[in-house]
């Protein structure tokens, strides 16, 4: 234990005494191991805050929707009869709408004309957005069923109709397709701005949540039947399970069992396979990282030949002294574990402050739940990358150094 320690002290002594040179052999080292310890913290942060948002936005639904032709040459169309069975007949099924999208209307205030996007379906539609209700209430079956003129609108839209979110009974006129008319705010929905939702809702400087039925009475539009609907789940978990008690309760009421004439679009899959994507491009940029590890490696091999070199005359010294090849070896090879340690060190703290900060950068820019997920196993295993670097680049030049002909060495100049 005494020389292990005394070849310690000699190591680090000659980095000391080359502190320039053994920070530059560090460099690679730190570059590689705080690269991989960014990359995969940040990638795993990203990955989950992209997961929970999309998760938490559409994990609780799925769409059903017919696409192809039916034994007759016809699409099938469903019907509010349909929603209404699935309702009644599937576990743990909270609601169903068929819904209308549109992003060029206009919306008109005492404050200007904004860019409008409303949105048209049934009591259900109240799931689709998971943003809760804040002020107000949603509308009714009754509502829909009368036909009547009301709308839910967001915290943002309200502040930038009326510079206030304090606007319910209020009227908002809203103009599509070159026909206006007037709706009474009923409810405020929270803002949700996240990155995500940008991916799967319509957004305008005005959202509105109308029923469906004004769609067919304001604007003309046949809304009895449709070739696609949602179904909103009372947990996520339920999703799979509903999907499939959906899709054969359709097929058997449609007599096409069997024939793919209607097809489940699930919202929850959607959301493994982007974070499959991002699995993937955090593996591809690690293996690219890794690289910079190996190439920090070389530099360590190259600053030890160097060291051998300069130092061959104490090594024919100690040598002539009685010191053994296996010290020799030794102490080379400490000298070029210490560096890699060392460096690895600095590259996990510089990888941990890194990541938190790229993470941070990312939260503020909308991305929320994005977080560092500093995992223990890819700080241990860098540490022991950097290690096993450390060793079998040193072996060369330590070998090296050891099988001098002491003779040689003190001749050397």
């Amino acid at each position: 234990m005494t020389k292990i320690w005394e070849y310690i002290k000699i190591a680090l002594k000659n980095i000391q005494s080359n502190k320039g040179r053994s920070f530059l052999t560090m460099l690679g080292i730190i570059i590689g191991i705080s690269s991989v310890i960014l990359i995969v913290s940040t990638g795993d942060g990203v990955k989950q805050g992209v997961s929970g948002q999309l998760d938490e936005l559409v994990g609780g639904y799925i769409q059903i929707y017919a696409p192809n032709k039916d034994e007759n040459g016809d699409y099938i169309e469903f019907t509010d009869a349909d929603l209404d069975m699935i309702i009644e007949r599937v576990d743990h099924v909270k609601g169903a709408t068929d819904l209308w999208m549109f992003n060029n209307a206009t919306a008109q205030s005492n404050k200007g004309t904004f860019t409008a996007a409303p949105t048209f379906g049934n009591e259900s539609l109240q799931y689709y957005n998971t943003a809760p209700i804040v002020k107000g209430h949603y509308f009714t079956k009754s509502d829909c069923q009368k036909g009547n003129k009301v709308c839910v609108i967001t915290e943002k839209s309200a502040k930038n109709l009326f510079g206030s979110a304090d606007v319910l009974g209020m009227t908002v006129s809203m103009n599509l397709y070159g026909i206006t008319q007037d709706y009474t705010i009923i409810g405020i929905r929270k803002d949700n701005d996240s990155a995500a939702k940008s991916m799967v809702f319509t957004s305008g400087e005005v959202e509105l949540e109308i029923p469906i039925t004004v769609l067919e009475s304001v604007y003309g539009y046949y809304t009895e039947k449709f070739t696609s609907f949602f179904v909103f789940a009372d947990s996520a978990e339920y999703v799979e399970s509903i999907s499939k008690q959906t899709l054969n309760l359709m097929e058997a009421r449609y007599n096409v069992r069997g024939k793919e004439a209607i097809e489940i679009y699930d919202m929850a899959s959607q959301v493994d396979m982007i974070s499959d994507v991002l699995n993937y491009v955090t593996i591809f940029v690690v293996l690219v990282a890794a690289i910079a590890l190996i190439v920090g490696g070389i530099g360590v091999m190259n600053i030890m030949l160097v060291s051998v070199t300069e130092r061959t005359k104490e090594i024919g010294i100690r040598k002539a002294l009685g010191a053994k090849t296996s010290s020799i070896l030794f102490q080379f090879l400490m000298e070029a574990v210490i560096i890699t340690l060392i460096g690895g060190f600095l590259g996990i703290i510089i990888g941990i402050l890194g990541a938190k900060g790229v993470c941070s950068l990312i939260a503020m820019f909308g991305l929320d739940g994005v977080t560092a997920r500093i995992d223990p196993v890819v700080v241990l295993s860098a540490t022991a990358f950097s290690s096993l670097v450390g060793i079998f680049f040193g072996i060369y030049p330590a070998r090296k150094a050891a099988r001098l002909s002491p003779i040689e060495a003190l001749r050397h100049e």
